[in-house]
């Protein structure tokens, strides 16, 4: 299959999660994504869940899984040289992808104009935190800060509890925003010739999540709080215990119909015909005590047989799955594909929920190593001679081992 992006090339100096997924999915489609890091200074998601041991900065699951599809080099920055190589890179590149706070490229000297000076047509794609200008321009943020500000967390736990975080969704949230607003403007610059900055501020893709609870708010006056595992027009609406260890049940009932289905599905016991179930309203007024008697229900039973006999009868539920199950799940079926990694082996990963003409989109590499592609890159990209990458390296302009880290 001919990919949709072949022949493009990709600047990528973004680290963590929402940019480097974002650049993944752009690797999956074809392009040729360079990502760089340096041996002063790598990726933070390199050190996440990575336990120390040989080659430990190598290890992390979520830096292999954000990072595959991609060439890794390392360049320092802060010096001359590792600057004017990125110069030389982005002058024979489309795109330059970057998710720290506007000062950051600035500092470099990287600014979008002065990008366009070493290459015209470039497309500058920025992740600010909370946009290019305003009063936080400058602050860094992560998933979690544009989820509490984005109200997210507000309304996310359970009922007169703490609100939540849900686990870093906003990054994946900025990470898709992202590749759609690149494909754009890479579609515009095919029928103008013209570049140009894209900005993507990820607190407001995480605003844009939120969009019914806002309108609700500015439309009723509504403020939602958090409702756990409920919502305010269904009832019942929970999660509930099944039997066996940590074995559990989903169940959404949306009306006194489905409310008949369910109370045949579960065997029509006393407890349903009682007169404070027989409306969604009173169902909802009393959803503690309608709780107790379907979990007295549920946790006699395993999860799936609950789910089954439920979808039977035309009401929604479903077993709660556990991460280490999901690869055997017959929904998932070609989701998962073995990628082989040179230190961490051969191991599933999930894919793309995307097929074009019924085809898969895959990984095409595993995640790079550190400076792994840094002779590929200086010397069939950037024209260098082994003498002039060996200076490099003996410099610390270029590695393959973080500065100072202790294995």
């Amino acid at each position: 299959m001919t990919l949709p992006l072949e022949g493009i090339r990709i600047v990528d100096l973004t680290m963590w999660w929402s940019g480097p997924m974002c650049t993944s999915y752009l690797g999956s489609l074809g392009a040729e994504v360079i990502k760089i890091e340096s041996i002063q200074r790598p990726d933070g998601f390199r050190y996440s869940m990575s336990s120390p041991g040989e080659n430990w900065w190598e290890l992390g699951p979520q830096f292999n899984v954000a990072n595959a599809n991609k060439k890794g080099i390392t360049l320092n920055l802060n010096d001359p040289e590792g600057m004017k190589l990125l110069k030389e890179l982005v002058a024979k590149s489309d795109a330059v992808i970057e998710n720290s706070s506007p000062r950051v490229m600035e500092n470099f000297g990287l600014s979008y104009e002065k990008l366009c000076e070493i290459n015209p047509s470039i497309i500058m794609v920025s992740m600010p935190a909370y946009g290019r200008t305003g009063p936080n321009r400058d602050q860094p943020g992560f998933a979690f800060t544009f989820e509490i500000l984005s109200g997210i967390v507000q309304v996310n736990g359970y009922r007169d509890d703490n609100p939540m975080t849900i686990g870093g969704a906003g990054d994946v949230i900025s990470g898709v925003h992202t590749a759609f607003s690149l494909l754009t403007a890479l579609q515009h610059r095919e029928r103008t010739g013209e570049g140009q900055l894209v900005e993507v501020a990820q607190v407001e893709g995480c605003a844009n999540y939120m969009g019914q609870q806002i309108a609700d708010a500015s439309m009723n006056g509504r403020n939602w709080g958090r409702l756990g595992n409920r919502q305010p027009n269904m009832a019942p609406h929970g999660v509930y215990r099944c039997k066996g260890e940590d074995a559990w049940v989903a169940i959404a009932v949306a009306n006194d119909q489905e409310w008949k289905q369910f109370c045949e599905a579960s065997g029509n016991p006393s407890w349903t015909k009682d007169e404070r179930f027989n409306t969604i309203q009173s169902r909802y007024e009393n959803h503690d005590e309608l709780d107790i008697f379907i979990e007295n229900w549920t946790s006699q039973l395993k999860n799936n047989e609950v789910a089954t006999r439920l979808q039977e009868v035309g009401v929604s539920a479903g077993p709660v799955v556990h991460v280490n199950d999901t690869e055997a799940a017959p929904y998932f079926q070609d989701f998962f594909q073995p990628v082989t990694h040179p230190l961490n082996g051969t191991h599933l990963y999930p894919t793309w929920p995307v097929k074009f003409s019924g085809q898969r989109l895959e990984h095409r590499s595993p995640a790079p190593l550190l400076g792994q592609h840094n002779e590929d890159v200086l010397k069939n990209i950037l024209n260098l001679s082994d003498e002039e990458v060996v200076k490099l390296v003996n410099a610390d302009v270029i590695g393959n081992v973080p500065l100072g880290v202790k294995q």
